[in-house]
């Protein structure tokens, strides 16, 4: 009994990691609507880069607490 209990569940396995799905097609759909006007990009990046300032900043307030000055 055992050994038909492994046999279905290897056979099950198989047969589920061959079949093909769906989603790589949803992904692709996807990716091709992602895609952003230049405004969009420079507005994203502007974003990006304040962010950056701003962790920056955050971490060497974070390093004078922690050990006297900043690197």
């Amino acid at each position: 009994m055992k050994k038909v209990l492994f046999i279905a569940t290897i056979s099950l396995t198989l047969l589920a990691s061959c079949r093909e799905t769906k989603k790589d097609e949803s992904v692709e759909t996807q990716n091709t609507e992602t895609i952003l006007s230049p405004e969009e990009m420079s507005q994203r990046e502007d974003s990006l880069e304040i962010v950056r300032e701003e962790n920056r900043r955050l971490d060497s307030i974070q390093q004078v607490k922690s050990h006297g000055h900043a690197h």
